[in-house]
């Protein structure tokens, strides 16, 4: 009897496996293919990313071992428990237990994901499947291209070439993890001897360099940068992908050149291009204080996760900017823990990498994280369901790389699933109630009549209110902005 309970107990999680991979590929498709036109970009993805994370999370409970030390744990389980008090004090709690409940499960998905790329296919997987996103965008930017051309259009913007994202910048967002992988899968093949498989990733890759001149993006630029000098001041061995990044960003370069300069002079086309040196700020000056003053204002707890989102502003529903994220939000006491485990992970990781052991991919998953988290302080990155999703998997596969898993005690168990199950009941509540009514808003969302898109949660991002006392708030935003 015990035997069969256990074969029973295998064959769940094995089926629960290949579920989890089925909604994997729906979740990299959801930025390829608007599967339904009633839902933009932005909210197909987080859909996708909610069924992911619904199945992912009760998954990583039942491991026997998991990647993170105890103190590591108990951060993550003391910044939920502070997210706790700040969701039951927050203006809005309904909206605010759906922030905190997409955290703790995706911290959960971190778990997951670093016990199962222990697998070496699991972890090719993944990273294959990234580059394969990446491929199909960048066929369908030259084929938008090509078609522009034969249409005739007059006036030629990079921003009508790529679909997948509610706003074409987001996309960035994506890039900045996108290049390194792309970058070290080049490095392998080119080791393995598959030069025709190099050669396809390179030219994936310089496309991909080209997209982002087009786009103009500077923090995407800077997190690049930055993130592959301290790879090199790291680790000097690990120089193969920064090499090869520099290649193919001159030959994008030279595409970009080619695609928005040759040929538009040649066919005498306007363009509608964004200046990729400008030195403004965008508006995020004003949402920085905004968000700085929150913070002042509720220092201990917040004003309550997502919701900066509840005051109207008219730059944006989020800050732009991590730190000021948390602390505004979670108060000072989360944010200061999630600063902990963020330099703790950083030390790790520096460890790893000046080990004699360390590998080009190593040098890849540093490059990408760190470049996420370099552009998460000027855009973000942590509101947007695609970067933040494939941005989880990658610190993931970056624990099974280095980390040394440790079996699960009872107490911790018990503590992962008195905050997992509330998690994941609100997500499936979500899905269920607030998902059939987006295309034609049913009150979820302020009516797109009082604001342009401004994506936090879904699409439209600020949290929801009386009509008239928003329209006054509005008013008085855009009476003072025109003062």
């Amino acid at each position: 009897m015990g035997m069969w309970l256990l074969l029973k107990k295998q064959m769940l999680y094995c089926l629960g496996l290949a579920l989890l991979a089925l909604l994997f590929v729906g979740f990299c498709s959801s930025a390829i293919v608007l599967w339904n036109a009633n839902y933009h970009w932005h909210d197909q993805q987080r859909i996708y990313q909610l069924l992911l994370l619904v199945l992912a999370a009760p998954l990583a409970i039942f491991l026997v071992k998991q990647p993170l030390p105890s103190q590591a744990l108990a951060l993550l389980l003391g910044v939920f428990a502070v997210g706790l008090f700040s969701s039951l004090s927050a203006a809005w709690p309904d909206w605010a237990f759906k922030e905190w409940a997409r955290y703790v499960a995706l911290a959960l998905a971190v778990v997951l994901t670093a016990r199962l790329a222990e697998q070496a296919v699991v972890f090719r997987f993944v990273l294959w499947a990234m580059a394969c996103v990446g491929a199909v965008h960048a066929y369908q930017f030259l084929l938008c291209y090509l078609i522009a051309l034969a249409n005739e259009v007059r006036v030629l913007n990079p921003d009508d070439l790529l679909g997948g994202f509610s706003n074409p910048r987001f996309f960035g967002q994506f890039q900045v993890m996108l290049l390194p992988v792309l970058a070290v899968l080049i490095v392998q093949s080119w080791r393995l001897r598959r030069h025709m498989v190099g050669l396809a990733l390179f030219l994936v890759l310089t496309v991909q360099w080209s997209i982002s001149y087009s786009l103009g993006g500077r923090g995407l630029w800077l997190g690049l940068l930055l993130s592959h000098i301290s790879l090199v001041l790291i680790n000097r061995y690990l120089w193969r992908i920064v090499v090869f990044q520099l290649i193919a960003g001159l030959c994008g370069l030279l595409l970009f050149l080619l695609l928005f300069d040759v040929i538009p002079s040649w066919l005498q086309l306007e363009l509608n291009i964004r200046d990729g040196l400008r030195t403004g700020l965008s508006g995020r000056e004003l949402i920085w204080h905004a968000a700085w003053d929150m913070a002042q204002a509720n220092p201990w707890l917040g004003v309550g996760p997502m919701h900066f989102s509840a005051t109207y502003n008219s730059v944006a529903a989020h800050p732009h900017q991590l730190i000021l994220q948390w602390l505004s939000e979670w108060g000072f006491v989360a944010a200061g823990m999630v600063m902990a485990l963020a330099v703790w992970g950083g030390v790790h990781a520096v460890a790893s990498l000046r080990r004699a052991t360390a590998s080009d991919l190593d040098a890849g998953l540093w490059a990408a994280i760190v470049g996420a988290l370099v552009l998460a302080q000027v855009d973000g990155v942590f509101v947007m369901p695609y970067t933040e999703t494939w941005l989880v998997l990658l610190i993931g596969l970056w624990l099974a790389r280095w980390s040394t898993p440790k079996l699960v005690t009872p107490v911790q168990r018990m503590a992962c699933v008195i905050v997992a199950v509330p998690a994941v009941l609100i997500l499936v509540h979500v899905l269920i109630k607030e998902v059939p009514g987006l295309p034609s808003g049913n009150g979820t969302y302020l009516p797109q009549s009082l604001t342009v898109v401004k994506p936090r949660f879904w699409t439209y991002g600020w949290i929801p209110r009386q009509e008239g006392v928003l329209k006054a708030e509005i008013d008085a935003v855009n009476a003072e902005k025109q003062n």
